[in-house]
């Protein structure tokens, strides 16, 4: 074989040996999940080649993103990054794909139900101004910086850079600059103590749910009128343990203004399905229904079902509107603070 032949078949044989080397990765960074628990993504960096691109977060590095199926146990796929930290806040999901806007979108094999999608879309809330009221009493919000101002309907200035503001029953719940839960009455004058938090009212609207087995599918009714029902929702039999509402039995009797007592709990035996009309299916490790709201889990992370996501390490019962939490951050350390109803997170 003549020289030149050799040396070309060397390069050849280098440059594939090089790109084998720089398509190996390691560990697994900033992991999240679709917003019903179906599937993860994940990031793991290059081992051997590695170079910092201009404008990176500090440690970041290049790498793969990873598609995870979560319910199959299984790798999808694997796409190439020039920085791991984009899998953190620039990749999206929608009801059939995971994207990242104009440059990479990967097909799911299972679609994310609708009901989940239009929840996850509202929670990028875009909100700059806005009124809450007490009895008789209501008061301007205005937004700026993530922190708010409250003054009067007259212009008089009450509140200013406080992180959130709530009605609750004859007053407002305020998280202080500094995160720390107040209470006031309807004219805003602080007051000392926690509020009863029982409410004022209880709807007087109640009606019937029930679970019906079929051939291949559970159906999930809700009386229409005294003597008819309709079907809100089907589950397929398959790999179905058991299925049950959160009294444990297959009939519930629920009011207008309690949505948990619709919640469907499906048991797979490695994992559960939580189903309501409200929010669609979820997939999680552990549900308790003793918990109000549904405390759930998944790899020793835990949430409140329909309220939270599932990414703090521990958190408390719902004071009014806002929950305390501990969290860990990509450094290992624990972060503390505030999450709210609508899933917003407030740091210490």
């Amino acid at each position: 074989m003549k020289l030149k032949s050799k040396i070309v078949i060397f390069v050849a044989l280098l440059m594939l040996i090089l790109y084998w080397i720089s398509s190996i990765t390691e560990g697994k960074y900033y992991k999240s999940y679709s917003p019903d628990g179906q599937y993860s993504i994940y990031a793991s960096r290059n081992k051997f080649f590695n170079f910092n691109f201009p404008f990176a977060k500090f440690g970041d590095a290049a790498g793969k993103i990873h598609l995870y199926d979560e319910l199959k146990e299984k790798l999808i796929t694997s796409r190439s990054v020039e920085m791991i930290s984009l899998v953190d806040d620039h990749f999206f999901w929608s009801e059939e794909e995971l994207y990242m806007k104009a440059r990479m979108y990967i097909k799911l094999p299972r679609k994310i139900d609708p009901r989940i999608i239009r929840q996850y879309d509202k929670s990028y809330p875009v909100k700059y101004a806005w009124t809450v009221s007490a009895g008789e009493k209501s008061y301007t919000v205005t937004e700026n910086r993530s922190r708010l101002t409250v003054k009067d309907m007259k212009g008089a200035l009450i509140f200013k850079n406080i992180k959130a503001i709530y009605s609750i029953p004859n007053g407002f719940q305020v998280l202080t600059n500094d995160t720390k839960i107040e209470y006031y009455d309807a004219n805003l004058f602080k007051i000392k103590g926690v509020l009863s938090q029982d409410k004022d009212s209880v709807s007087d609207v109640i009606y019937n749910l029930k679970i019906e087995e079929g051939n291949e599918n559970y159906l999930v009714k809700k009386r229409a009128d005294f003597s008819n029902y309709k079907v809100i929702n089907t589950i397929s039999k398959n790999n179905v343990n058991a299925i049950y509402f959160i009294n444990k039995k297959r009939e519930i009797q629920s009011r207008k203004d309690s949505y948990e007592n619709e919640v469907v709990i499906i048991d797979y035996g490695t994992y559960f399905g939580v189903l309501s009309e409200k929010h669609g299916i979820s997939y999680f490790d552990t549900v308790d229904i003793n918990s109000k709201p549904i405390k759930v889990s998944r790899e020793g992370l835990v949430g409140y079902y329909g309220t939270t996501s599932v990414i703090f390490k521990a958190i408390k019962p719902f004071e009014f509107n806002l929950a305390a939490f501990e969290k860990l951050n990509q450094y290992g350390k624990i972060e503390t603070g505030y999450v709210d109803t609508e899933g917003k997170i407030y740091y210490n």
